[in-house]
């Protein structure tokens, strides 16, 4: 018996309704034991935080209030903040429960081709995967990407592909891109990395062309799609979780700025850096002496569960700064437990990356000390 998909057609979302949608949806998959699929497409300009990211070093926030963008930092999600212009990009997700379909890397393995055979109905035959996560075009361009996560009982894999081009002068006057993020891409300068659905076909690719090639090739992959709106008690519990999603808390999150304020008013050394392994890593500790009081860990990284970087900053705490060795090994204990997955390991973060990412921040600290002597 082929195996049955929900789908729900999402169309024009702004960033608070389709993170909010996603927690309903997710509620929904579990109670009814049942893979869930949506498509859609943004429906307002915004930047998409991911949830390790550092807003401050990701995000001008006053001057996305001064322009009206939109900022919303992706729930239990990792990955790096990604900006969206209105209806330049489109989204599908599938989420089911995790019995059976745990190993991440098998859940995108088995996705990519049916992405792929969608994406060739569109006349984007040309695109391929870049490892699990990127899908590139001529001379590593990226035309969008896709990832797994495990949220516990819920598996999600899901991607997004751009249509169009986005404005990049607003996206450079909003967002902050830390120097190391481009520096193993074969195109630097923004306007020639990222590419569009469009500029692969030489026409327009619309939003309803993908959610309807991607459903062929999904049913063409011996899957049963059954199209279904949202239930009543659905659209009450989004109305509900929609006005929760722009939370500002949930936004900084994980932010440098409030970090430091509160350790400087302690009269502690501060410092932060960044390191460019597998993953864009930062760091951040605050000193009492030679003893690391407090740290923060931030980043692009694809790590599950959402509390991993939480659990490493926590790991170093109390740490000898100069104990090069129980840093990593404190790390170490952390990333590399049974119970934390990253979906393809050959470019996911390691123990050593974020080490390098706190010996900076270290570094940083003992300048700041210096400075202030």
């Amino acid at each position: 018996m082929a195996e049955a998909w929900r789908f729900v057609d999402c169309g024009s979302v702004d960033a608070f309704e389709n993170q909010a949608r996603m927690g309903v949806l997710v509620r929904s998959a579990l109670a009814e034991s049942r893979p869930t699929l949506q498509t859609s497409i943004w429906g307002a300009t915004h930047l998409n935080v991911g949830w390790f990211d550092d807003i401050d070093a990701t995000t001008d926030l006053a001057e996305c209030a001064r322009l009206g963008v939109q900022v919303i930092r992706r729930p239990l999600a990792g990955g790096g903040t990604a900006f969206y212009d209105k209806d330049c990009s489109v989204m599908w997700g599938l989420l089911r429960p995790s019995e059976g379909h745990g190993d991440l890397d098998a859940e995108l393995a088995r996705f990519q081709p049916i992405v792929l055979d969608a994406l060739g109905r569109l006349g984007l035959g040309e695109v391929r995967f870049a490892g699990s996560a990127d899908l590139r075009w001529k001379n590593d361009r990226k035309l969008g990407g896709m990832s797994a996560n495990d949220f516990g009982p819920i598996t999600s894999v899901g991607g997004f592909l751009n249509l169009a081009a986005p404005d990049v002068d607003l996206y450079l006057r909003v967002a902050r891109v830390p120097d190391e993020k481009f520096r193993d891409k074969a195109v630097k300068d923004l306007r020639e990395y990222v590419c569009t659905a469009e500029e692969v076909a030489g026409r327009p690719v619309s939003y309803e062309e993908f959610r309807d090639a991607l459903l062929a090739a999904i049913r063409d992959a011996g899957i049963t799609v059954e199209s279904e709106e949202l239930t009543e008690t659905e659209r009450r519990a989004l109305a509900k979780a929609s006005r929760r999603s722009a939370d500002d808390d949930a936004v900084r999150r994980v932010s440098s700025e409030r970090f430091r304020l509160e350790h400087e008013a302690e009269g502690r050394r501060i410092g932060f850096g960044n390191h460019k392994g597998r993953k864009l890593c930062r760091a951040g500790v605050a000193l009492d002496g030679r003893t690391i009081v407090a740290a923060m860990v931030a980043g692009d990284m694809h790590v599950s569960p959402p509390d991993t970087m939480d659990r490493v900053a926590a790991a170093v705490t109390g740490l000898d700064s100069v104990d090069a060795a129980g840093l990593r090994s404190r790390i170490a204990t952390v990333v590399e437990g049974d119970d934390v997955h990253q979906a393809d390991a050959t470019t996911g973060v390691t123990a050593d990356d974020l080490a390098r990412a706190f010996e900076r921040a270290l570094d940083d600290a003992a300048d700041d000390a210096k400075g202030a002597a």
